[in-house]
């Protein structure tokens, strides 16, 4: 037993781990601040995780205290290993220590960011849920069936599993179906807009023969008559598709020979519309002909080519609404503030409620845009929703569906001077994309610093500035994020040395005291470990305002250095016996 420990007293450290872990993990049952009940266990596995994080230095103190205190006496120890200095003993410890601290720092600088984000996305879009539920309540109350069923599918974008609200979903749905015109003038409708091809590939003869009868009884002889004359030339042995493909024949030169002609006349003078709106780079009106033509001859190679092409050098110039909205459910970087780079007399503030990302982009919504020059406001704009574009921001959004309908900035002040400029739907921005979720302001500022990866702090810090922040606040959570790792470091090896100094003389079972004051030693460890950290983070934000972040940095590594150096000579000087 003795020599198990002696060769694993890491057993204790990881039983320590697991016990605070699953202490902390009962915590966060009882701490969920009241967000959506589906974010409750995402929450409580982040926060146990972000907790034992930020408690894992004295953990590990107190574990490595208790464990090598815990180590059997002298007499044993030379028994197995001889008379030799204590670091020799353990050396092969060593080497699991520096381990530990490596995987501690990828925890700490890589994955604990990503998990302090994922929390800070809990409470805004629970609230904005509320806000869908509420609007879709007062939409019921007033009787506006439709407003409401948006706003509970977009609640059923953020709580998808929500059954009471997929009721309430279902029943809107079901009243609106049962108000709508009868199938049999809805089937008539939508057969007779259908061209040939819509439904022709992939069929057996005898449905293609069932269609074109019920293309028959609805008069559409044309119809009836390709798919009667398919029909019968897949199996020629079908005489009655031979025969069905025969009256359609007739009812058609009975009635109105030139009928498919017109049609396709018809067409063409379409295309001909939407393609002269092209060329004349009117691609917007070239969208919504290609978009209305798309709707009636889905399987036509002209439309559909130039509607994406229209698509395309729209979305150079513009974005669609609909794709915009659908941030609202999503989770994002919200709350964003920072100055815009511009000309040297003049200022531009720039506010944007949410950045988030989908397939068709990264889109913002409720953009604020102030500028400033030397005689006061110059102008103040308002938008509902921006696309990212490269460097810079499109405001101007259009509506898939209806023409008339698109989003641009509404001034507050100063429009006719943003009339003369020769993009005005185009705001360029100074921060790059990756950097935009760290430009937080008020209370916000120390969460998004938090969540914010290493690397991206370390890029920002040189430009931060420029966007009207402190670079020192960056700076400071920098030299911080480094400080932890060799706090680990040095604190574990410092630990190593107390517990074997002030070991427990046994040879058989542990003293009672030790195993009652045992559960005392990570609560003590807390506000030492604190204080040990709290003291250089001090020193070094000193130096950083007074000599600037490469001295402090430089003060941190010897600094760091010099205490490494010496918990390896104080744990070189421990005896083994």
């Amino acid at each position: 037993m003795r020599r198990q420990v002696v060769r694993n007293p890491f057993t204790i450290l990881f039983l320590f781990y697991l016990i605070a872990f699953a202490g902390l993990f009962f915590y966060s049952i009882f701490a969920f601040p009241g967000y959506l009940a589906a974010f409750q266990w995402p929450f409580v596995w982040s926060n146990s995780f972000l907790l034992l994080m930020r408690y894992c230095i004295p953990l590990t103190v107190a574990a490595l205290a208790v464990a090598y205190s815990l180590l059997p006496a002298g007499d044993t120890l030379r028994m197995h290993a001889g008379r030799q200095p204590f670091a020799r003993v353990v050396g092969s410890h060593l080497t699991t220590v520096i381990a530990l601290t490596v995987v501690y720092t990828v925890l700490m600088l890589g994955l604990y960011p990503i998990v302090q984000r994922n929390m800070h996305r809990f409470e805004p879009l629970t609230l904005e849920a509320r806000s869908f539920l509420e609007k879709a309540e007062e939409a019921m109350a007033a009787g506006d069936r439709e407003t409401a069923l948006l706003n509970y599918q977009r609640y059923l974008g953020i709580d998808e599993n929500n059954r009471k609200v997929m009721e309430l979903v279902g029943d809107i749905q079901t009243e609106m179906i049962s108000d709508r015109p009868g199938p049999q003038q809805e089937v008539e409708r939508d057969l007779g807009s259908m061209r040939i091809k819509d439904l022709a590939g992939g069929r057996e003869p005898r449905e293609l023969l069932e269609m074109a009868l019920e293309f028959y009884e609805l008069e559409d002889y044309f119809s009836a008559h390709y798919y009667a004359n398919l029909a019968y030339k897949l199996d020629p042995a079908r005489r009655d598709a031979q025969r069905l493909a025969a009256r359609a024949r007739e009812m058609i030169a009975s009635k109105d020979l030139n009928r498919l002609e017109t049609e396709e006349r018809q067409l063409f003078e379409r295309k001909r519309e939407g393609y002269e709106y092209f060329v004349n780079e009117q691609y917007f009106r070239a969208y919504h002909v290609f978009r209305e033509l798309a709707d009636e001859y889905p399987q036509d190679a002209d439309v559909i080519s130039y509607l994406e092409k229209s698509e395309q050098q729209l979305s150079e110039t513009t974005f669609f609404l609909d794709e915009a909205a659908e941030i609202d459910t999503l989770p994002g970087s919200t709350d964003l503030l920072f100055v815009n780079q511009g000309q040297e007399d003049e200022r531009e503030i720039v506010y944007i409620g949410k950045l988030a990302g989908i397939e068709a982009g990264v889109f913002c919504r409720d953009i604020e845009v102030m500028r400033f020059g030397p005689r006061g406001l110059l102008y103040h704009y308002h938008a509902e929703y921006g696309r990212m574009m490269d460097s810079a921001v499109n405001l101007h959004g259009i509506d898939r569906r209806v023409p008339d309908r698109q989003s641009v900035p509404r001034y507050l002040s100063g429009a006719s001077r943003l009339r003369r400029e020769s993009l005005p739907y185009m705001l360029p921005i100074s921060p790059p994309l990756q950097q935009l979720p760290s430009l937080k302001a008020g209370r916000t500022g120390s969460a998004a610093a938090d969540s914010s990866g290493f690397f991206t702090l370390w890029q920002l810090r040189r430009q931060i500035a420029g966007y009207g922040y402190m670079e020192s606040f960056v700076s400071v959570e920098i030299l911080s994020r480094l400080l932890l790792p060799f706090g680990f470091l040095v604190l574990s090896l410092l630990s190593v040395a107390a517990g074997w100094r002030f070991q427990a003389r046994f040879s058989g079972r542990p003293h009672w005291i030790l195993l009652v004051f045992m559960p005392l030693f990570p609560i003590v460890a807390i506000p030492i470990t604190a204080l040990y950290l709290h003291a250089q983070r001090i020193l070094l934000a000193f130096v950083l305002l007074r000599l600037g972040f490469s001295i402090s940095l430089i003060v941190l590594l010897v600094l760091q250095g010099f205490l490494l150096l010496t918990a390896m000579i104080v744990l070189a000087g421990q005896r083994a016996d």
